[in-house]
């Protein structure tokens, strides 16, 4: 019955769902701008006027930091000691840079009661994690293992409010591709300190070892949210159980100063055994006549510890604003990509201008950063719409591709939208994606997340509507959309407090996952399986198995291909069935031999709606759905 349920709510929403672009991928043509912003005024790119003064780096310093890049390159974790003392030396020269420990000292970890249970899922692949009850879940983030005997594992970590009291943070992964889920850890803040509503972000650092680090970071407020503004975060290693929390102290910083929304990335996909961490945090502070607005980096060059060191940049990144003194929801992001050399690159949007998105980058010692080569003000193909919410991606590694999705205000409604590099972060050119989300609904709060060395992005948001629409697209650095799915969630109203966040899982033909909370925001769900095309060479190897692949494009107007492989000369049915299980068309009806087929089908004489086809070969039925849209 529950299956029948999820299938009328897809339905309704396809009645609902207005969407002018949803089978398009990106505008023509390679947008281009060379505007170098030097400061922080976008209409006058030379404008330095407020710009604090810049450490300017020394022969000896560039000297060292090469020193350390040629260790680096070894990857061998024999040469850790070596690389942080010369990291202790690089330090040492410049006074705008602090090493430290983790302050955060209240809180505790311990391990998940056995008696947990992994949840049985849902129907139409949407799963409970997590039943709140009258609890708010106040932030939420995934991520996947990538390397060793447990790659595929996905790991959702999220945090839970009650009143007047401290946050505590659950962890949970599932093995089976997102269909069930274990209860692993938990953590509990000190005092009352509580997390910032969808200020989550995690990384994981994967040892050669086989030891996993889960960083969850974010931002929080003591005193049950009226009190000072800070960011730490929560390591958790496995599968030797260990773990902390720590709490970040930039110089300098008192309870009159705003430190939020945190944000993490690392080189691990390039150095397995001698990764580092970078963060960058959003930052405010009320100076003798304004309000400083800024972004904070820091990073960690040995995340392999549960009680890590940090080292502080005391100086602002990049962007940097002392004009007024308005309190801001300033958005702040990082990736890591290699050129070469090793740098990081930063996003910043919400700014004053917010017609724009701000980008700059610098190498691995973490700032200060710089607009050039990273485009500084970029405002698209349609410069004077309203940007706002930008999230960075990349792979890791040096193919190039860098990804920034954002949300955009497009004849008053918002929509979705993407800027996508492919010559290492230089967003002064770039590809862009046609407006996505519906014309009549507003798009909120996108998310994206890379795949480590392998070209593939995914991102993910909530279209306002009844019910609401989950929407899911994986893309490559080319701009091909193997997964773009209107609709995954089972559940109809999905919370605009705390962004969807997109991952991916290790499922053949089939990469889609996220994680959702309710509107509330209530309770956890993970949606995982909307499949995707198979990639077919000339040459393809005998089938050793049957299979039934996803139509593609699904949703499809008015034709789609579905591809099946048989492994036995057998006599193949394919049909075609409504939502009642009528049979409506045969598509296939004859003997095959052993091979890999494809077969057409037009839905021209059809109305909108969902469908199911179904392979019948010897003792072999496999069925699937999809999704005809006019």
């Amino acid at each position: 019955m529950k299956s029948f349920i999820h299938l009328f709510i897809f339905l309704t929403f396809l009645s609902f769902l207005n969407s002018e672009n949803l089978f398009a991928q990106e505008e023509p043509g390679v947008f281009t701008t060379t505007v170098q912003s030097k400061g922080n005024n976008s209409m006058d790119p030379d404008d330095v006027s407020s710009l604090p003064e810049v450490w300017e780096r020394t022969a000896e310093e560039n000297q060292i930091i090469n020193e350390i890049r040629q260790l680096r390159e070894t990857n061998d974790r024999s040469k850790l000691n070596q690389i942080l003392e010369l990291e202790d030396q690089l330090e040492s020269l410049n006074p705008n840079s602090v090493s430290k420990p983790a302050e955060y000292n209240e809180g505790g970890v311990a391990r998940a009661n056995s008696e947990n249970h992994p949840f049985i899922p849902e129907a139409v692949g949407n799963v409970e994690i997590f039943n709140s009850g009258s609890k708010f879940v106040s932030s939420l983030a995934t991520a996947t293992e990538q390397r060793g005997a447990t790659a595929g594992r996905i790991w959702v970590a999220f945090s839970i409010r009650t009143t007047s009291a401290r946050d505590t943070i659950r962890v949970y992964y599932s093995d089976n591709a997102g269909m069930s889920w274990i209860y692993y850890a938990y953590a509990w803040l000190g005092g009352t300190d509580q997390i910032n509503y969808d200020e989550m972000d995690m990384e994981i650092i994967e040892n050669t070892t086989g030891e996993k680090y889960l960083w969850m970071v974010y931002g929080y407020r003591t005193d049950a949210s009226a009190g000072a503004w800070r960011t730490g975060g929560f390591v958790l290693q496995t599968p030797t159980f260990a773990g902390n929390l720590f709490g970040l102290t930039w110089p300098g910083a008192d309870d009159t100063k705003r430190y939020y929304r945190l944000r993490i990335t690392s080189d691990n996909a390039w150095y397995p055994s001698l990764s580092y961490v970078y963060m960058v945090a959003s930052f405010d502070s009320a100076g003798v006549s304004a309000r400083v607005n800024t972004q904070k980096t820091v990073r960690c060059t040995n995340p392999y510890l549960t009680a890590p060191t940090f080292s502080y940049k005391g100086d602002k990144f990049w962007w940097y604003s002392a004009t007024n003194n308005y309190q801001r929801d300033l958005h702040s992001d990082i990736a890591f990509f290699r050129n070469g050399a090793d740098s990081i690159i930063v996003s910043f949007s919400n700014v004053p201008d917010s017609t724009k998105l701000f980008f700059s980058k610098s190498d691995i010692s973490n700032g200060p950063g710089t607009a050039t080569g990273a485009g500084g003000p970029i405002g698209g193909s349609q410069p004077a719409d309203h940007k706002q919410f930008a999230r960075l991606s990349s792979n890791g590694n040096d193919n190039g591709s860098v990804y920034c999705v954002f949300r955009q205000n497009t004849n008053s409604i918002w929509r979705i939208k993407y800027f996508r590099t492919t010559n290492f972060g230089n967003f002064n050119s770039i590809n862009q994606s046609t407006l996505q989300g519906s014309v009549t609904s507003n798009s909120n709060l996108p998310e994206i997340v890379g795949v480590r060395n392998n070209p593939k992005h995914y991102f993910a948001w909530r279209v306002d509507g009844t019910p609401d629409s989950l929407r899911y697209i994986g893309t490559n650095k080319s701009g091909n959309w193997d997964q773009n799915v209107a609709i995954m969630n089972g559940q109809s109203t999905i919370s605009g407090l705390v962004g969807i966040k997109p991952g991916f899982r290790y499922a053949e033909d089939d990469s889609c996952f996220v994680v959702y909370s309710l509107f509330g925001p209530y309770d956890v769900w993970a949606a995982y399986g909307c499949s995707g095309p198979v990639s077919v060479e000339n040459n393809e190897p005998a089938p050793i198995n049957y299979s039934l692949s996803q139509n593609y494009p699904n949703p499809f107007n008015p034709s789609t291909t579905i591809k099946y492989s048989i492994p036995n000369s057998s006599f193949v049915k394919i049909k075609l069935f409504n939502m009642l299980g009528q049979e409506i068309a045969e598509l296939v009806n004859q003997e095959h031999q052993i091979g890999n087929y494809e077969v057409t089908f037009d839905g021209s004489n059809l109305s909108s709606g969902i469908y199911f086809y179904r392979l019948e070969a010897d003792n072999f039925v496999q069925t699937r759905k999809m999704i005809l849209m006019k």
